[in-house]
């Protein structure tokens, strides 16, 4: 989901280069200059930077609760200097609500959300682009826990602030968001009226808006059994390269509390692979292949599926031009909380499937890069 753009993947430190056949290893770069920052005393700044880089580098190498106790002890030692640096101190918190979402731990995950939008709120005001974006963002994480309507109210307040300050394009998002919102609850007549209003909002000149309404309209004819919808907007689409590819359409991943309908307890262990695959100019994926896996299991197969069925906006690219390679950390966990006649938190309740994006981090790059310099020399 889109609320997932704040955590600052592309800051890790650079490991040296994997070989395409190997395990990638995320080192301790960035967790060894926040342990020498704190050591000499940095300034704020400095060390709240600092503490973004390790928490990640952290979360990347799959030792979730090793970041979120690096991003609560960076909050508690930075959150009283909000006033001089809301960004930075914002982005503390909305780095732990990813990493929250991931452990599994919903709490932590709504309250974190909350207090990076407070923070910018408060120091920012409301009405902030900045703050704009953390209350979609806010938006995002409602919906991902299936609050539909707090996600509605959410984006309804960014259109109306948007509007009020003259930012059409903010305004055309948060409309376009309560589109998807309708879809999701199969108020289709509702979806694409709020479509409409996004792109009127954000201009004729915006074509970006229009093909993001048309993926919309293709993914409600799918819904409705038009199997061939994707085929004739993928006909129409393009897009380039250099871009950050646009997904037309994604199935879910199988059901994977089948198996363990006999058992609803869970064990307190975080599952989690990474996948890497390629982006064909045609916008089908090709090439899938798990690169690292924790634990999966009798899931790997599933989600492998799901990725070799992806389909992307075609890419604008010349002739033998072989595409782009793409790596997803999923992560299989179970929700975090305290079962009825018990006051031990555990980890209960149906298994669940989270995705971000891992291509822009450096420590897997290498490996990016080799693969795609394989592929234009061989392909």
């Amino acid at each position: 989901m889109s609320g997932l753009a704040l955590l600052l993947l592309a800051q890790i430190a650079h490991p040296p280069a994997a070989a395409p056949d190997e395990i990638v290893v995320v080192g301790h770069r960035a967790e060894d200059a926040l342990a020498a920052c704190l050591a000499r005393g940095c300034p704020p700044a400095e060390e709240v930077e600092a503490s973004l880089q390790a928490s990640v580098e952290q979360f990347a190498g799959g030792r979730y609760d090793v970041a979120r106790k690096t991003l609560r002890a960076a909050i508690r030692r930075n959150r009283d200097h909000a006033a001089q640096l809301p960004g930075p101190v914002s982005s503390l918190y909305a780095t732990l609500a990813t990493v929250a979402e991931h452990e599994g731990d919903r709490e932590l995950w709504t309250a974190s959300a909350r207090n990076n939008l407070l923070i910018l709120r408060r120091h920012l005001g409301n009405a902030n682009l900045a703050t704009m974006t953390e209350q979609l963002t806010f938006g995002d994480t409602m919906l991902g826990i299936g609050q539909s309507h707090a996600a509605d109210d959410a984006y309804h307040t960014v259109q109306r602030l948007a509007l009020a300050a003259n930012q059409p394009a903010m305004a055309a998002g948060a409309a376009l968001r309560r589109a998807v919102v309708a879809s999701t609850r199969g108020d289709y007549r509702t979806a694409r009226r709020l479509a409409d209003d996004a792109v009127a909002l954000a201009g004729p000149g915006d074509r970006r808006m229009a093909d993001l309404r048309a993926m919309l309209d293709a993914r409600i004819a799918v819904a409705k059994g038009d199997d061939g919808a994707i085929d004739v907007l993928a006909a129409r689409l393009r897009q380039s390269a250099d871009e950050q590819p646009r997904l037309l359409f994604s199935k879910p991943v199988f059901d994977i509390n089948f198996v363990a309908s006999v058992n609803p307890w869970h064990d307190s262990e975080i599952r989690f692979a990474d996948v890497g695959y390629w982006i064909r100019p045609d916008g089908r994926t090709a090439g899938v292949e798990v690169l690292r896996d924790a634990g999966l299991g009798q899931w790997r197969s599933g989600i492998v599926k799901q990725v070799a069925e992806r389909r992307y906006v075609p890419l604008s690219v010349a002739p033998g031009h072989p595409g782009l390679y793409r790596i997803d950390r999923f992560t299989v966990r179970a929700t975090i909380g305290t079962p009825t006649g018990s006051r031990v938190r555990r980890r209960t309740g149906t298994l669940t499937t989270h995705i971000v994006d891992l291509t822009e981090t450096e420590a897997l790059s290498d490996l990016h890069k080799r693969r795609a310099a394989q592929e234009t020399t061989t392909g």
